[in-house]
């Protein structure tokens, strides 16, 4: 089969419907840089953040998913199961607003690149940040049909 034939029967081919947490559980992976246990992500771990998760899933007819949780207990790793989700699964534009450019910068250095760079289907989607004009950078990343941002939120003076 050619290349031209593969990729025509792999349009033809629907996606496998996931939510989040099952996308995460299937391909996600946790890198030593920002997790005390690294390896293969399970939602069993922690299972009261699936369900937020599964709301953020392209099908869900959930609209605002607000987290009230104590520190440290799953949200931003909740997060970057989602975006990873909709970079792989549901591709889409993505933007993260911070209150400060080194609170992007740190998210995107500590959280962003680690999970980028251990989870393959993710690495296989996004240009590595080193080489020449390159389409992943600090505050932006580019993906097949979206793109992710992280800007800062500003107050505007009178």
């Amino acid at each position: 089969m050619n290349a031209w034939e593969k990729a025509f029967n792999d349009g033809l081919r629907p996606t496998e419907r996931l939510t989040v947490s099952e996308w995460s559980n299937k391909y996600r992976r946790l890198s030593v840089k920002s997790s005390s246990e690294s390896g293969k992500f399970r939602t069993s771990r922690t299972p009261y953040i699936e369900e937020p998760m599964d709301c953020l899933s392209a099908h869900d007819d959930t609209e605002r998913v607000v987290m009230m949780f104590a520190s440290q207990t799953g949200k931003t790793e909740s997060m970057n199961c989602a975006l990873g989700y909709f970079i792989d699964h549901a591709p889409a534009p993505a933007l993260i607003v911070n209150s400060t450019i080194e609170m992007s910068k740190r998210l995107s250095k500590q959280r962003l690149d680690p999970m980028i760079e251990e989870t393959p289907v993710l690495k296989a989607k996004i240009a590595p940040p080193r080489s020449r004009d390159s389409s992943n950078t600090m505050m932006a990343k580019d993906f097949p049909n979206g793109f992710l941002y992280l800007l800062v939120a500003t107050q505007q003076q009178a």
